[in-house]
């Protein structure tokens, strides 16, 4: 998943590697200390620590709507001015950002680490384009919303949400920004939005 992602990105590269041959693809440690050239031990104190790193990654408290709104708004208000430096006062100096479009929309599926690079990916992400426009049908409404337990701004059109920006949350600011426009994966969540109550726009895009 793309917060899966996300969370091996805070991994060492040795973390990584350790974690994914172990976890994946089951090799026992001492198989992964001789492709590693360490030892057994440390194949095994390097797996537990990445064990620990993504855990510590996944215990967040699931923020509440009022503050989802007030996170999402704040974003928004920084993202809108198209400069980078309202956005790094937001962003963790770790920050990632990733997306997924499933070959069907544009998506920038390559992690994009560090705070001063995704403030300028999310600063040209929010520049006023017509290929933008024509590519998600009309200009989008934008809302506040919780998704997954996560601050999000949801992009609408006619009614039907084109896209998700998940904002991961973290007293220190937003550590990941997660973008979901592949349309197969948008469905469930537009007859959620439909149904609920949702209240006015935060930002008309583009």
């Amino acid at each position: 998943s793309l917060a899966m992602l996300l969370l091996m990105e805070r991994l060492s590269p040795n973390e990584r590697a350790v974690y994914v041959l172990r976890e994946v693809f089951a090799y026992p440690h001492a198989e992964i200390a001789e492709i590693l050239d360490v030892t057994e031990a440390g194949s095994q104190q390097t797996y537990h620590r990445a064990k620990r790193h993504i855990a510590d990654g996944r215990s967040r408290a699931e923020i509440d709507p009022a503050a989802a709104r007030r996170v999402v708004e704040e974003f928004l208000a920084a993202a809108a001015t198209g400069q980078t430096e309202p956005l790094l006062k937001l962003l963790t100096d770790d920050a990632i950002s990733i997306g997924d479009g499933g070959g069907k929309v544009p998506a920038r599926a390559k992690v994009v680490v560090g705070a001063l690079e995704v403030a300028k990916f999310i600063r040209g992400l929010f520049k006023p384009s017509a290929g933008k426009r024509d590519m998600l049908g009309g200009r989008p409404a934008v809302y506040a919303a919780v998704v997954n337990g996560e601050a999000a701004a949801l992009a609408v059109v006619d009614g039907r949400v084109v896209g998700v920006m998940s904002l991961e949350w973290t007293p220190e600011g937003i550590s990941g920004v997660r973008n979901q426009v592949n349309p197969d994966k948008l469905d469930r969540i537009t007859r959620r939005w439909t149904a609920s109550d949702h209240g006015e726009p935060l930002l008309h895009a583009w």
